[in-house]
């Protein structure tokens, strides 16, 4: 088996958003796609619950920095990881492939829903240093999505990254030909003009 090789390439970044609108019209969550060096490249906050822990909150740093961990290990070991971030909610992390040994970045999808406990809340407030009472009412304006529609987003998650791997291999094959046509043209223009000099 070949070694996994890191690439860092120009991302269109209006596709990979439209694909991620389209996952959390069914989640309503957060949604993160990473280059290979762990920037963010889009970033969709569906949910109440996230944006105040994520752009609310003291602790703003915590849910970038746990995603981006995250991403890394999905980059790392081309495979998807699966774990709870620090605000108590479910994250799958999934490798973004150019083809078989090549990654580009990592997609990261919440998903599950908000404890709905004060006492789980209030731990997460004060990690977080948030007011408690702006993430409770947060979470009470997060609608709960039931666990069949959980089960079918996780699907829709898994297919969607392949959905962006395959939308980024063609764009970025077409580009390298386009590159390449456009060199033996301007190579074929160099040697006719010196023929033309001699």
């Amino acid at each position: 088996m070949d070694p996994v090789r890191r690439l860092k390439i120009d991302f269109e970044k209006e596709l990979i958003s439209t694909i991620q609108l389209y996952l959390m019209s069914i989640l309503n969550t957060s949604d993160i796609v990473h280059d290979v060096d762990g920037e963010v490249i889009s970033e969709i906050n569906a949910s109440s619950y996230c944006k105040t822990l994520r752009f609310v909150s003291g602790r703003k740093d915590l849910c970038l920095s746990y995603s981006r961990e995250l991403a890394k290990s999905a980059i790392q070991f081309k495979k998807p990881f699966e774990d709870v971030c620090p605000g108590g909610l479910t994250m799958l992390s999934m490798p973004l492939c150019l083809d078989e040994n090549t990654v580009i970045g990592a997609h990261c999808v919440t998903i599950s829903n908000p404890l709905r406990s004060k006492f789980s809340v209030y731990d997460s407030a004060a990690q977080f240093n948030v007011d408690a009472r702006i993430l409770w009412d947060a979470v009470k304006k997060t609608p709960p999505i039931p666990r069949p529609i959980l089960r079918i987003a996780r699907e829709q998650a898994i297919l969607a990254t392949e959905l962006m791997s395959k939308i980024i291999n063609r764009i970025y094959t077409l580009k390298e030909s386009e590159a390449a046509m456009s060199k033996k043209y301007h190579d074929a223009e160099e040697i006719f003009r010196s023929h033309k000099n001699e």
